[in-house]
């Protein structure tokens, strides 16, 4: 399922990926159904999902590659250049509420919304998004959240007969600039 940078469903995002960048921040999730309930999933219309990005700066990082030119006598030349890396680097925080929640003997549910489980993670973010020209500085926040990612929730029984469901997802993520 992938949903807009409104968070609004969408078929499909229309996302450029680079070889040596990443553009995701990628969670999975465990939770375990509380004794006296029961999960179900039929849809996405019991999903939500938050993030907190505010510990993911960017940082640049120094590289050297090979550069190649023309030689104006004929032929190439190559040489050495020095590019900055934008590296993403922090901790992205994700709460997930997913399915429904029901009683295996009938209780009390009060509101209108049915009871969904939930499941917090915190990622650990270090990764490269982009490589520009050498510059001074770059915004701690040189990305911003595009899109989101998430699939249907896997649900297994340990060996105490207990639902684990586990929940993968994430963000696509896109370079601002420095």
């Amino acid at each position: 399922m992938y949903f807009d940078s409104e968070g609004n469903r969408v078929d499909e995002l229309d996302i450029q990926q680079e070889e040596a960048c990443l553009f995701t921040i990628d969670y999975c999730t465990t939770a375990v159904v509380p004794d006296g309930f029961t999960f179900s999933f039929t849809s996405f219309d019991n999903f939500t999902a938050c993030t907190d990005l505010s510990e993911v700066v960017c940082m640049l990082e120094e590289e050297e590659v090979e550069g190649t030119a023309e030689d104006p006598c004929g032929g190439t030349i190559s040489c050495p250049v020095v590019l900055d890396a934008v590296r993403l680097v922090g901790t992205a925080r994700f709460h997930i509420n997913v399915g429904d929640l029901t009683p295996i003997e009938g209780g009390l549910q009060l509101g209108d919304r049915p009871c969904t489980l939930s499941s917090d993670t915190a990622v650990s973010v270090n990764q490269i998004i982009r490589t520009i020209c050498p510059t001074e500085s770059c915004q701690e926040k040189c990305f911003e959240t595009i899109g989101a990612f998430a699939f249907a929730p896997q649900v297994t029984t340990d060996a105490c007969g207990r639902q684990i469901v586990t929940v993968r997802g994430g963000l696509f993520i896109g370079f601002n600039g420095c």
